[in-house]
């Protein structure tokens, strides 16, 4: 099966995350369902026709019904997942530019933990080795 290239939101990524882990109650039958999951109702109900129409998540039993990941849905979402993770490894190959140019091994190492755990960019990582700080964010 090719799989459709979809650019998908953060909010839309992390609903089907969420439901490839279990299906989820209409939002509006059970919106603490989503609250326990760090997803805004009304975030989801803007998106949700979206991801519909496109085939990715279907709803059983009318609009009040359980919304489930479809099989289309679940290849979108790991093609987004292996997008981001060939990114971030690409960040960590490039970081290894800034180490390799004589970074102190404790700020290394910290900044790398932190890019190749998608918690920092390479732009932060790289400040922080420069200069102690990540991009103005500081040290976490």
């Amino acid at each position: 099966m090719l799989v459709p290239t979809i650019q998908l939101s953060p909010l839309q990524q992390h609903l089907l995350r969420e439901l490839d882990l279990c299906d989820l109650p209409a939002p509006e039958r059970s919106p603490e369902s989503y609250a326990a999951r760090d997803l805004d109702t009304a975030e989801v109900r803007d998106a949700l026709p979206t991801l519909l129409w496109a085939g990715l998540v279907e709803q059983r039993g009318g609009d009040r019904g359980a919304l489930r990941l479809t099989p289309l849905g679940a290849a979108v979402l790991r093609e987004a997942e292996c997008d981001e993770l060939t990114a971030r490894l690409s960040a960590v190959a490039s970081f290894a530019d800034t180490v390799s140019r004589g970074a102190a091994p404790r700020l290394a190492g910290h900044a790398l933990k932190r890019l190749a755990e998608g918690t920092w960019t390479l732009e932060q990582a790289q400040s922080y080795v420069r200069t102690g700080e990540a991009g103005g964010t500081g040290p976490s």
